[in-house]
């Protein structure tokens, strides 16, 4: 019956870009205060955000599929530097013209997920096919970030590979959207904040996933930056809609 007033509906951010296609109702951003509303015939991608987003719905039925890319995806699929939808939400057909509208029309006429699911994956495949576009040093960069969840010195890994921050840091707005530090931030909080969102556990101190940060301190500090809210409060909101993200992951 839609997303209940009551729920927060708080979305964290994510490293990676994401489609959004709303099947069944329409869907609402707030933040900042600021609400936009959305059309149930298109299709959404937005980019990586580095502050929270509040999800809200029509109060009647509401069926909506996301399709995550990997981080290295995003640069792999859309034919524009990737900053260009940092924090944003833009219409696919606005990315690929009459393409997506010709698909958004076919898709319209179908009631099956499953279906819709599959015709819109063969278009990003025919597209990361037709774009063939490949970056070893931002892939390695990535994966070196997310096998040390975001411990791992920035510095050391370029240091690693013989670039400078300035360099990589330009390769990462265009590729990926954001910085590398940010991806970093990003994937250590999300280490925490999954594993929370897939149990029970009311306290994110009883996780032992802390001394991925330097202090407490600082993981209060960047948990208020990715949630808007301090542990405490929270944990005392209701979200069952912002766990939904990670059910399955």
């Amino acid at each position: 019956m839609g997303i209940p007033s009551s729920d927060s509906a708080i979305v964290v951010p994510h490293s990676s870009a994401k489609l959004i296609v709303p099947v069944c109702g329409k869907l609402k951003t707030e933040e900042f205060g600021l609400t936009n509303e959305y059309p149930l015939s298109k299709i959404l991608v937005t980019g990586i955000w580095d502050h929270p987003v509040s999800i809200r719905s029509s109060e009647y039925q509401i069926n909506t599929l996301i399709f995550r890319l990997t981080t290295i995806g995003g640069y792999q699929i859309f034919p524009f530097p990737l900053h260009e939808s940092t924090n944003k939400i833009l219409y696919f057909s606005d990315i690929f013209g009459k393409p997506v509208n010709n698909l958004e029309e076919s898709i319209s006429n179908i009631k099956d997920p499953y279906r819709i699911s599959d015709s819109i994956q063969e278009f990003l495949i025919y597209m990361k096919n037709l774009l063939n576009r490949e970056n070893p040093i931002v892939n390695y960069v990535v994966s070196q970030i997310q096998i040390q969840k975001g411990q791992y010195f920035i510095q050391e890994i370029f240091e690693d590979i013989g670039y400078s921050k300035r360099y990589i840091d330009k390769l990462f707005q265009s590729y990926v959207g954001v910085s590398p530090k940010l991806i970093s931030s990003i994937e250590r909080f999300q280490s925490i904040y999954k594993t929370w969102a897939k149990t029970d556990i009311i306290h994110f101190q009883k996780l032992g996933l802390l001394d991925l940060y330097y202090d407490q301190s600082h993981f209060i500090k960047e948990f208020k930056k990715y949630t808007g809210h301090s542990p405490n409060r929270f944990t005392s909101k209701e979200n069952q809609f912002g766990k939904l993200f990670y059910k399955n992951l």
